[in-house]
């Protein structure tokens, strides 16, 4: 499934579902500020879905070098609410997340130098490496959280927190000035190293836990 097929698949079912929804929502947290719509089927079973945005700045160190992204935070998901005891809004949580996040920068000079293959090299105008880590477009997900049991109308709160699983995809490339001053064949040993040293830095958020607050209305 293409990212866009899955943002448009999540805009209609969050449409849908706000059109019989009988809790609506805004919530933040880790996930950003978003919106969402909750539906009840059975005493014990919901469903709700939600869209949650965020971005900021963000430098981090890989290799000796310092990069200096953004990171764009864009997801929702299609959740189904299990409700163990009728009388209490708490809630184990199972479902899809789908999601268009990434991280992506250029390197930045550290005293006007570059570290690559352990050798530091003057920085000239022009020569940058490119980093992008971007996780599956859909994910699944678990958790736990409060609220959307049916109750009477009127307003009240929300929390869930949870883990989504996906391996983030990488990638690692020389502006056109850094690869013709390295040459074709370190251009080569530079990207290799610096795509694996990337995908270590990003591998251990495969694991992506989520915490997101929120305070909704029952019609």
């Amino acid at each position: 499934m293409t990212k866009a097929k899955a943002i448009w698949a999540l805009g209609l079912t969050i449409a849908f579902e706000t059109s019989h929804a009988q809790e609506v929502y805004l919530q933040g947290g880790t996930q950003g500020v978003g919106i969402g719509a909750a539906l009840n089927i059975y005493s014990w079973f919901g469903l709700h879905a939600d869209f949650n945005a965020l971005s900021f700045p963000r430098s981090w160190s890989v290799g000796g070098n310092r990069y200096d992204t953004t990171v764009r935070l864009r997801q929702g998901g299609i959740y189904g609410d299990f409700f163990p005891w009728s009388n209490s809004g708490f809630r184990i949580v199972a479902g899809l997340r789908f999601n268009d996040n990434e991280v992506s920068g250029n390197s930045v000079p550290t005293n006007g130098t570059y570290t690559f293959e352990g050798k530091t090299t003057p920085a000239f105008p022009g020569e940058y490496a490119t980093v992008t880590v971007k996780w599956p477009t859909v994910m699944p997900y678990l958790g736990v959280g409060y609220g959307f049991q049916p109750k009477a109308k009127g307003f009240g709160l929300t929390a869930e927190l949870g883990v989504a699983y996906g391996m983030p995809r990488s990638t690692y490339t020389l502006s056109p000035a850094l690869a013709q001053a390295a040459g074709p064949a370190m251009s080569q040993e530079i990207i290799a190293t610096g795509l694996q040293q990337v995908q270590e830095k990003a591998s251990p958020f495969r694991w992506y836990p989520t915490l997101q607050i929120g305070v909704s209305y029952r019609f």
